[in-house]
């Protein structure tokens, strides 16, 4: 394969160093670039440093082989709209609210936005507050602050960027509280909603973790504060993270299938 300058443009060579980190993710050295695309080692390190820089590639091994980055990773999850994940989540969810008559729900990351993706609600009353495209508020949500925890400086930047509203006399929105807040989500495990969004619900969060150990999903459960906040909860907790743990390894696969459907179209 020859590509010189003579006969791409930049954007095009850029593109075809990062169709390869795609195709070799976490193998892919700078001899296999310059190798493969003809190029000098110098001009092959300058594309792929410009791709690094740009968070669409990054490299590992000791800098040694690259991989695809995480904005680009995020930009591909961004893209793929809900339907698959509801198709894979809805009969786990159900069984979860079957067996705990409570609200089951799931919500993705998009962008530095958390949505809700899909619940399940036995009872109407509490339906209201996880309806599918609603946006979790990150300094108050269970389920926002089990993804943000796992997120890098950035991302947790821009999400705090926006308004963070007082929505009830539980909920705190200063940077110091919510970075300790997160801290403990990433020690703990999972996340709570203690009467912040409002004063008589709570709800409880755990992180979906990918096979690649990224956080875009959380799994949650809501409710009447005095029915999540008892001596079921530790029941509770292993049960949502039984199913997240499913769930991470279907969710995988379909951001697999998602990001080769996205390239080829």
């Amino acid at each position: 394969m020859t590509t010189s300058d003579e006969t791409a443009g930049p954007l095009d060579r850029y593109m075809q160093v990062l169709e390869l980190v795609a195709t070799f993710p976490g193998a892919l050295t700078l001899a296999d670039v310059s190798s493969l695309l003809d190029l000098p080692k110098t001009s092959a390190h300058r594309l792929l440093k410009g791709l690094v820089r740009a968070g669409l590639a990054k490299d590992s091994v000791g800098g040694r082989a690259y991989q695809l980055g995480d904005r680009l990773l995020r930009l591909l999850h961004a893209t793929a709209d809900d339907g698959w994940i509801a198709a894979l989540a809805r009969a786990h969810l159900q069984q979860l609210t079957d067996a705990t008559s409570e609200t089951c729900y799931l919500t993705r990351l998009i962008g530095a936005r958390v949505v809700v993706a899909i619940s399940i609600s036995p009872d109407v009353r509490w339906r209201s507050y996880v309806q599918p495209g609603i946006e979790m508020p990150v300094h108050a949500a269970a389920t926002a602050k089990a993804i943000i925890a796992y997120q890098s400086k950035a991302i947790l930047a821009e999400a705090m960027s926006g308004e963070l509203p007082l929505l009830t006399a539980n909920t705190r929105n200063d940077r110091k509280w919510i970075e300790q807040e997160l801290a403990t989500v990433r020690s703990r495990g999972h996340a709570t909603c203690i009467g912040e969004i409002d004063e008589g619900l709570a709800a409880i969060a755990v992180p979906i973790f990918l096979s690649d150990r990224r956080v875009f999903y959380a799994l949650g459960m809501t409710g009447p504060l005095q029915r999540i906040m008892n001596e079921q909860l530790p029941d509770r907790l292993t049960a949502l993270s039984n199913v997240a743990y499913v769930l991470g390894n279907a969710l995988s696969i379909g951001e697999k299938l998602k990001s080769k459907d996205v390239a080829g179209s």
